[in-house]
């Protein structure tokens, strides 16, 4: 049977190896078809790594060779190998066979993923029957038992003989054995009882009880139970006021006052009956304090607290207990933000808590790796998770509304001797605006046809003379309206502009000196300026979702330029506001509104203030602008 057992043992064995041997074969060979696309996955590596990810050291190669993969964020394990001029394909049948990958091809796309544990079905455990038989003719009973147990043997018996058979509290775990055919009732139950250690008696109502029996040697020596109470007793009274005792639930009741903490730890686990290690003296430390139904892990935290000692639990429940920086009761564990970055938050822990905790940020898990004694740790994970909320995303509309009215009326008329009269044509724009050039040649015609009515003779203007009638009126309306939606999360800024940009031309002169003659070497290069309309806004979220709102409105202009390559004038105006408004509710700010009014003129003294003719010898410039600028914003919060 056993020779069969191995035989079948070893032919498994092979066959999974032989499986595993043909899937590496297979994938082997898809390897090799994306290698003829993909050159990187015949490249040769040489590196050397230690205390990377696995996640982090594929996607690594993958990225350095120009291979498509997609890994799974769950391949964590710490990678530490030294590759020198192996193929990249070797590397990841390699890293495939020890890490147990699954691995995917689709087209060029490579994917690592843990591979699923294959579940082992257990077939339900068959309850084994219990092989007793009873003749109620001659009250005989036959009993075949091999480590059964006694309440489902008492069970059973009083099942089929219809006679009560009541068990003692502190035999119910038992398992018994037995062997017995066709004995009268009483005489199976009393022989079944003496071969398994126990004591059978019958009371007056026929119930059959069965429990202990009692060594004799106990009863002759009644003391030896109570020697260990003794030692712990000694160990109280040696030690100060200190009275611990063991509740029926199996919990400490604990009575101290100014108990130092050896005798404290010494007496709880020898009534515990726990083991553990003292790695180093916990001095005179005392301790004052009364607790009832306390377990041993909380009575070390509670007489450890705002103390240098500390305890940590090994896989054998064995207690180690010492110092906080004792080697071997150090700590270190990954703690990830679930609803937050961990942007900003290692600044944010409080310096009492990282007294004595080495903390490190890791971005790429968004988590905290923190490594000190377990109740700084966890005093610590206590306060992240405080911190770990989630953050809510504020969407915020803005309605920029910005209204402009203008009115322009220029009139006059402009004489002009130049030289450069005799080349001006008569031209220009008659209806609906009057813009009109006229040269000396259109002049004199109109002074001809007035030559020869009675006295008049105006006579005639030289060729160099000529003439400019202006008369302009202009009405302008512009409504701009720009709705941008923005999303920011809460206390960090959010911005929107929208504006326009100019260049100018900006020009150094360099003065270079050879020794015989200066020469001045010339270089420009154009500079860009801007005006925008600019909204910057910071919300902060309240409890109530009341919104808190900082918000800067800048608006600037173009005005012109004094030069054709210069800067161009700008003029800028501004607003900060902060404001509250509840959740998608709207608001309205303004204030930028500007008013411009000119009148100026220009004209012939005296004769530019008669009426009528003053058009003749005077021109004249009117214009009123108005323009206004709302913002109307609106947050959302979402979650």
């Amino acid at each position: 049977m056993i020779r069969l057992f191995f035989l079948v043992l070893i032919i498994s064995i092979c066959q999974s190896l032989y499986s595993q041997s043909n899937d590496i074969r297979e994938i082997e060979r898809l390897f090799d078809e994306i290698a003829q696309n993909r050159k990187g996955i015949n490249d040769k590596v040489r590196i050397d790594i230690s205390g990377l990810t696995l996640y982090d050291f594929i996607i690594s190669i993958a990225d350095e060779h120009r291979i498509n993969v997609s890994v799974d964020r769950e391949l964590n394990q710490v990678v530490t190998n030294n590759f020198y001029d192996v193929e990249v394909k070797d590397v990841f049948l390699f890293l495939i066979q020890k890490y147990d990958l699954d691995v995917g091809f689709l087209n060029n796309i490579i994917s690592f993923t843990k591979k699923e544990p294959v579940e082992i079905k257990v077939p339900p455990k068959v309850e084994k029957p219990i092989d007793i038989s009873y003749n109620p003719q001659n009250d005989f009973l036959s009993v075949k038992l091999s480590n059964d147990s006694l309440p489902k043997v008492a069970k059973r018996i009083t099942e089929l003989t219809n006679k009560n058979v009541v068990l003692a509290p502190d035999v119910k775990d038992l398992l018994i054995s037995s062997f017995i055919i066709n004995r009268p009732f009483e005489q199976v139950l009393e022989m079944m009882a003496k071969s398994n250690q126990l004591k059978m008696t019958k009371d007056e109502n026929d119930f059959y009880y069965l429990e202990k029996e009692v060594n004799q040697d106990d009863i002759e020596n009644p003391n030896r139970n109570t020697n260990r109470n003794r030692r712990i007793n000694n160990i109280q009274q040696s030690m100060g006021e200190l009275t611990i005792s063991l509740n029926e639930n199996g919990y400490l009741n604990v009575k101290a006052y100014e108990a130092d903490l050896t005798s404290i730890i010494l007496q709880a686990a020898e009534i515990l009956d726990l083991s553990y290690f003292m790695y180093n003296k916990l001095g005179d430390e005392t301790t004052t304090f009364f607790a009832n139904e306390i377990s041993f892990d909380d009575l070390l935290n509670h007489i450890f607290k705002g103390k240098k000692y500390t305890y940590k639990i090994e896989n054998d429940n064995v207690y180690v207990i010492g110092e906080q920086s004792t080697e071997g009761l150090r700590v270190t564990e990954l703690v990830q933000l679930e609803n937050r970055t961990i942007e900003s938050v290692l600044l944010t822990l409080p310096k009492a808590l990282i007294e004595g905790v080495e903390v490190k940020e890791i971005k790429e898990l968004n988590g905290l790796i923190i490594s000190g004694s377990k109740p700084k740790l966890e005093e610590l994970k206590v306060f992240i998770r405080e911190i770990d909320k989630i953050v809510p995303l504020i969407q915020i509309e803005v309605l920029i509304v910005q209204y402009q009215k203008s009115h322009e009326v220029q009139t006059g008329l402009s004489a002009i001797l130049s030289e450069e009269g005799r080349d001006v044509k008569t031209q220009g724009v008659i209806f609906p605006t009057t813009d009109v050039t006229i040269n000396a040649t259109s002049i004199n015609n109109l002074i001809d046809s007035f030559n020869g009515f009675g006295i008049i003779n105006l006579g005639k203007v030289t060729e160099n003379f000529y003439a400019n009638l202006t008369a302009l009126e202009n009405n302008s309306i512009i409504n701009l309206q720009s709705t941008p939606k923005i999303a920011t999360l809460n206390g960090n800024q959010a911005v929107v502009s929208i504006g326009q940009t100019s260049y100018y031309f900006e020009q150094t002169n360099r003065l270079i000196n050879s020794g015989i003659n200066e020469n001045i070497l010339q270089s420009g290069q154009w500079k860009p300026t801007e005006a925008n309309l600019r909204v910057t806004i910071t919300p902060f979220v309240s409890k109530d979702e009341q919104v808190t709102l900082t918000v800067n409105v800048e608006k600037s202009a173009f005005i012109g330029r004094s030069g054709e390559n210069a800067p161009p004038d700008r003029a800028t105006q501004q607003f900060q506001s902060l404001i509250r408004v509840k959740n998608n509710e709207m608001i309205l700010l303004g204030g930028l509104d500007e008013l411009d009014k000119q009148d100026t003129g220009a004209g012939t003294p005296f004769l530019s203030r008669v009426p009528i003719i003053k058009w003749f010898f005077s021109s004249k410039r009117k214009s009123r602008s108005k323009s206004k600028l709302h913002v109307f914003i609106k947050p959302t919060i979402l979650y």
